[in-house]
């Protein structure tokens, strides 16, 4: 009875063994970070991504994206911004992306809530010291990407890739720089 048990067993995880074999991985996770340029150079900030993407076919795949950036340097002296970002992406590989290898170009749709801070100076008229006054703004925008990016397949599981991008909002701001990830394949 127990290698009638065994037998049936064993014959029931074939087609899981074999499914297994043949799997494709459609999702990937990449965490990226990097530096962009936020207005028309105003700002310097460091740009950190969670990114997940979707493998559609051999030649198109599509992600979705959480940025969040920071710049303590602005344009004048004590200003600065942050921002958080979400990005909807669908990308063509024109070379395939079924091997080591993948390149990458596309576009989509991006929205952004930025706060932006500033210092003036203020003359204090009882003390005759010149002080910061704080103001600040925060505002939302919705935008376009367009993305060229080179992803490499180090193992079955883990990737390396770098990215340019730019990011054109209707508002007139725009967010353009450079990204470097790191990912696994889920």
């Amino acid at each position: 009875m127990k290698k009638i048990l065994l037998f049936f067993f064993v014959l029931a995880s074939l087609p899981l063994l074999a499914q297994n074999k043949t799997e494709t991985h459609r999702f990937d996770l990449r965490l990226g970070f990097g530096v962009t340029t936020l207005g028309t150079g105003d700002y310097i900030t460091c740009n950190f991504e969670n990114e997940l993407n979707y493998k559609i076919s051999r030649y198109f795949s599509t992600s979705a994206s959480i940025n969040i950036g920071r710049s303590t340097t602005g344009a004048g002296n004590h200003s600065g911004a942050s921002f958080v970002q979400g990005n909807l992406n669908i990308y063509i590989s024109p070379f395939k992306n079924d091997k080591r290898n993948d390149f990458r170009i596309g576009g989509g749709i991006s929205v952004y809530c930025i706060s932006d801070y500033y210092t003036y100076p203020y003359l204090d008229v009882t003390t005759g010291q010149e002080l910061p006054l704080y103001d600040g703004s925060k505002r939302s925008a919705f935008g376009f990407n367009i993305v060229a990016e080179y992803t490499y397949l180090i193992s079955k599981r883990f990737l390396f890739g770098a990215l340019l991008f730019s990011q054109p909002y209707l508002n007139g701001d725009i967010n353009s720089g450079g990204m470097v990830k790191f990912g696994f394949v889920l």
